[in-house]
């Protein structure tokens, strides 16, 4: 494990993906380090990550089991079917540093996993989210921390947008992404 103390979330990220990489679980780095990568800084305390697994208890027990070897904490929450969110693994070091990683967001499609960006990330290679998909799972969740992230990545990325994606992506997700996404593009 890379962190000796509280307050390293990033350097426990490195530890998770790790894991995920070495039982090939697709994964792609969302939430606050993939706001500063598409242009948002913002602090936080913990670091998101949305991962594909195989439906079923036994692909969650063969991850949470590659936690264990490695010597960190999990929590499995299974969201219920109004939840947006099939399931939460909140993964702890001893350090209380953490890294949730989260399951089936409705209206996300695994194609968004071929979409994710390699890039390095203190001394590692990691995957992070596309700007497109990171807009549509922010204007998703809809709060106003969430709506700001959207717009900010927007006017940084100005051009490199594509417009045309964003909205077929924001179909799944349902009217009330679409709408805001709509209202957010007019801006």
């Amino acid at each position: 494990m890379r962190a000796t103390s509280h307050g390293e979330s990033a350097l426990l990220l490195l530890d998770v993906i790790a894991v995920l990489k070495s039982l090939h679980v697709p994964y792609a780095v969302i939430g606050a380090v993939a706001a500063s990568f598409h242009g948002v800084v913002r602090a936080s305390l913990d670091a998101d990550v949305v991962i594909s697994l195989p439906s079923g208890r036994t692909a969650v027990t063969a991850l949470l089991d590659g936690f264990h070897r490695v010597g960190l904490k999990d929590r499995y929450t299974k969201g219920d079917v109004r939840d947006p969110i099939g399931g939460v693994i909140a993964i702890e070091d001893r350090f209380h540093n953490r890294v949730d990683l989260l399951l089936k967001i409705r209206g996300m499609t695994d194609a968004a996993f071929s979409r994710t960006v390699e890039t390095a990330f203190m001394g590692e290679r990691i995957r992070v989210i596309s700007a497109e998909d990171f807009i549509v799972m922010k204007v998703f969740a809809g709060s106003a921390k969430d709506l700001s992230d959207a717009a900010g990545v927007l006017q940084v990325s100005g051009g490199r947008i594509d417009r045309a994606l964003l909205k077929s992506l924001a179909q799944p997700y349902g009217k009330e992404t679409l709408r805001r996404l709509h209202a957010l593009l007019e801006r």
